[in-house]
């Protein structure tokens, strides 16, 4: 599948053996938009949305930080009612998959915002795209993950949510992703306590984000009941106390290189602190958050990880620990790890 945009970055030099690798994406968001568009544009003949020329604008014109952030929500090339229709939401997400797939990755995880839980058939719609592309890439898996913002919703149309999220577990949703705004500030976080205690007990994984911009939220997601992931804490790193909470906790942290660098989470790739939370016994994924949009592929950010040093072993070793982390099922789980063992 092809990549239509790239990083505004020095080219990174392929490596066969990085590139052979099997990989694991725990946290990459659907970008309905920016997928639906590329998908429309292939059919119709024409040219998707240039987003590597949106990333040059924004990163020229558009302070570090939570500015960018808010830049993702901004362009919307293709339409809602292009996406209500179910074979353009079955090839968008096929989309995503296969070009994850091609790139080397046997796991990967969709984020799905707004209310697309109450879709009725939002499982359906995802096996389908599951099962088209793994009729071409048989060793891929795919999981759903939900992401709550907490500050998008209240009463009763969030109990509906949550409710929502329960049954689609049943259904084969993986797990819950907690967000709160502010999200550079600290929030409180006594309604994502009392729902994680729901999803957990019914058997939803638990993730959340906090720390990207700032060392805020990090010590308040930990304490979240049956959090296993935590998605970027970036910060961590600039906080003693935070970061010794951090490693203490046994949280595995999905590190999106990519994005933290465009967005300006970090100044840079040689200031992110990937390798020191595995030096300090830190357990990471990598992934690409929003791939579409900062032009990058889950290959490309395991090449990015060995331009920062990290050898094919240690990749071998953070694949292997997404699987053991990975919203999914016992027996999926035993198949990635035995489909990794090959490469031992």
């Amino acid at each position: 599948m092809e990549t239509t945009c790239i990083m505004p970055l020095a080219e990174i030099e392929p490596n066969p053996l990085i590139a052979d690798l099997p990989k694991v994406d725990l946290h990459i968001h659907q970008e309905w938009s920016p997928r639906l568009d590329r998908v429309l544009a292939r059919r119709e003949g024409r040219i998707p949305y240039n987003w590597r020329n949106w990333v040059e604008r924004m990163v020229a014109e558009t302070p570090p930080g939570i500015a960018r952030l808010r830049q993702l929500a901004t362009v919307f090339p293709a339409t809602r009612d292009s996406d209500a229709e179910q074979e353009n939401f079955i090839t968008r997400i096929e989309d995503l998959l296969e070009e994850a797939a091609a790139d080397g990755a046997i796991l990967v995880e969709v984020r799905f915002g707004n209310e697309d839980v109450l879709k009725p058939d939002l499982m359906t719609l995802f096996r389908e795209a599951e099962r088209r592309v793994q009729a071409r890439y048989p060793r891929l898996r795919a999981e759903a993950v939900f992401i709550l913002i907490l500050d998008r919703f209240e009463g009763e149309r969030l109990n509906h949510l949550v409710k929502a999220c329960i049954q689609a577990g049943d259904e084969g949703l993986g797990g819950i992703d907690f967000l709160y705004k502010p999200y550079d500030t600290e929030a409180d976080w006594t309604t994502a306590y009392q729902i994680a205690e729901q999803a957990a007990s019914a058997g939803l994984g638990i993730t959340a984000h906090a720390g990207e911009f700032s060392t805020a939220n990090i010590a308040a997601a930990l304490r979240v009941p049956g959090l296993t992931r935590i998605g970027h804490a970036t910060h961590a790193i600039n906080d003693p106390f935070i970061f010794d909470l951090l490693a203490k906790s046994g949280v595995t942290v999905e590190c999106s290189l990519s994005c933290n660098v465009i967005l300006g989470a970090v100044s840079s790739y040689s200031e992110h602190p990937v390798q020191q939370l595995v030096k300090s016994g830190i357990p990471i994924a990598l992934c690409t958050d929003n791939p579409v949009q900062v032009c990058t592929t889950i290959g490309r950010e395991y090449a990015v990880a060995h331009a920062l040093g990290f050898s094919a072993d240690e990749l071998l070793a953070v694949t292997r620990n997404a699987i053991a982390v990975a919203f999914t099922s016992p027996q999926r789980r035993n198949e990635l790890l035995d489909a990794v063992a090959m490469y031992d």
